[in-house]
């Protein structure tokens, strides 16, 4: 792995990209892309969204299963009777567990949809915990630790991604769809600097060796360029 992440920080530096840069928080990275320490970066929906909204430009989105969105599904036990209806009626109040506060399916689209549905997040759920992973947050309610979670859904089902993990679980409730990650501008840079970056960036995947590492690495099939405002309207959902 080591191996192919210094074969795409030479493919960056090949065009013309002189700093890469590593972030390991969201919140970091959203700051740098909005303040122009950073031109450019790979990041989730939320933060392609926030920068769109702020004038920058999603360059390319990931596509994987031939997709270029996804959604999230809200997970139950299969035993339990309980589903959105009755949750909108308060007759139960599960216990919910979720990724992170930066996860679009793991944490803001399933609460935006338990809203949507008319529920009252305080009142409604009896407990809400974070626990980093969708793995942890399956077994956590296959443990009857929990009794309410979220997967990310798209080109494979629930059980297509998690195998046994998702045997004795179902899906109570699928959220609206939205674009993949993708490759962001910092909307503090010049329009003349935008079109250089998307012409190098257009460059080095044109290579069908450079493509294959920059897929590996960002988890990703392959790239598309998404209209202009794709990502912006995510922040009214959540």
């Amino acid at each position: 792995m080591w191996e192919v992440a210094r074969e795409l920080a030479d493919l960056l530096h090949a065009s013309r990209f002189t700093t890469i840069v590593p972030f390991t928080k969201y919140d970091a990275l959203q700051q740098a892309l909005l303040d122009g320490t950073i031109d450019a970066a790979w990041g989730p929906p939320l933060i392609c969204a926030r920068v769109e909204a702020a004038g920058g430009t999603v360059a390319l989105r990931g596509v994987r299963g031939g997709q270029v969105t996804y959604r999230s599904a809200l997970l139950a036990r299969g035993a339990d009777q309980f589903d959105i209806t009755t949750l909108s009626a308060g007759a139960f109040r599960p216990r919910a567990v979720w990724v992170d506060s930066w996860s679009m399916a793991g944490y803001l689209l399933p609460r935006a949809r338990l809203r949507a549905a008319g529920i009252d997040l305080a009142a409604g759920l009896l407990t809400e915990r974070t626990l980093g992973s969708y793995a942890a947050c399956l077994e956590a309610v296959n443990a009857y630790e929990a009794d309410l979670c979220a997967s990310f859904v798209g080109p494979r089902t629930i059980d297509q991604i998690w195998g046994g993990k998702a045997a004795r679980l179902k899906v109570i409730a699928l959220t609206d769809e939205i674009p993949n990650d993708g490759i962001v501008f910092s909307p503090v840079l010049a329009r003349d600097r935008v079109v250089e970056l998307l012409a190098q960036l257009h460059g080095v995947l044109a290579s069908h060796q450079a493509h294959a590492v920059f897929a590996q690495q960002l988890h990703v099939d392959g790239f598309e360029r998404p209209p202009r405002d794709t990502y912006a309207p995510l922040l009214a959902m959540i």
